[in-house]
């Protein structure tokens, strides 16, 4: 169990927080730290988090030198990796996998041996951090990679608009928590042979000399790797104008799916809190962690 009370909000550096934090005490991690966009992200003056600000932009300035002792030292392996991306990319690539490392490592550490981690990017570094996971939490524990879907302005001529994040599922060993009958959604998403079935229609399928019948789940079915949820509405309720704000509804589909009821969430890049309110809605006990007070006002 966790020696932190329930509906902690930390306002410090994460790892500073987590490695004072036991050792398999969290069921399920979320985190959606900067992206390595390499600008400067604000919220609107006039919104409800007016004054939130972050730079993702990465120099070795940022980077203290014991994280990069400690791998050196301890996690030869993951230096390894870091060095070669570097030279492979852009200058702030290692800066910001350093910064990264020691941080995921913790993760690791903190998480339970049946719980999940779910760590929300994008393919600016998609690439990158997956096998950083790789390596910490081995290939084996892969699981998913969520492709969440939307849509909205800022299209372009030169290409295909980018609408979409990467949210890299993984977990601590091969036994752990996964709620299926939570994550379904109805048949009739996606059309086709789903919508027949749906309507009751029923599948046939020759085995050997016998015939198997499948009919359709009354609960829906087990939604696929790939999540059509719209981006948050300008004028929805939910909206605090939080330059990074994710919706609701993305982290009510993961917690539901990777936790039970009073199980500990932790988000250590909790920003505006979106997924400590949805851990509330859900009945979940929740610690945040944001280096940014305003954010969370």
């Amino acid at each position: 169990m966790s020696q932190i009370p329930n509906r902690t909000i930390f306002t410090r550096d994460n790892l500073e927080v987590m490695r004072g934090m036991d050792s398999d005490s969290v069921d399920l991690i979320y985190l959606d730290p900067p992206f390595n966009k390499k600008k400067q992200f604000q919220a609107p003056i006039g919104s409800e988090a007016a004054g939130a600000a972050f730079k993702d932009w990465w120099v070795m300035d940022d980077i203290k030198e014991e994280w990069v002792l400690e791998l050196r030292l301890h996690y030869p392996h993951i230096a390894d990796f870091i060095k070669v991306a570097g030279s492979m990319g852009a200058t702030s690539n290692t800066p910001y996998l350093l910064y990264m490392a020691p941080r995921l490592l913790e993760m690791r550490r903190v998480l339970k041996p049946a719980g999940s981690i779910y760590l929300h990017c994008d393919p600016t570094m998609s690439h990158y951090l997956k096998i950083l996971m790789d390596r910490i939490f081995g290939e084996k524990n892969f699981r998913n990679e969520i492709v969440w879907c939307y849509s909205g302005g800022g299209g372009t001529k030169k290409r295909f608009a980018r609408k979409h994040d990467i949210i890299l599922f993984y977990t601590k060993s091969g036994k752990y928590n996964f709620n299926h009958a939570a994550t379904r959604v109805p048949y009739t998403e996606g059309g086709g042979t789903a919508t027949a079935q749906a309507k009751g229609a029923v599948m046939s399928k020759k085995i050997g000399s016998s015939t198997h019948q499948w009919e359709p789940d009354s609960r829906g079915k087990v939604p696929e790797d790939h999540w059509h949820i719209p981006f948050i509405n300008p004028m929805a309720k939910e909206r605090t104008g939080y330059p990074t704000q994710k919706p609701l509804a993305v982290l009510e589909k993961i917690i539901g799916a990777s936790s039970d009821k009073g199980d500990l969430v932790l988000d250590p890049f909790c920003g505006c809190a979106t997924t400590l309110v949805a851990a509330e809605i859900l009945n979940r006990r929740w610690i945040g962690i944001d280096v940014a007070e305003r954010s969370l006002s």
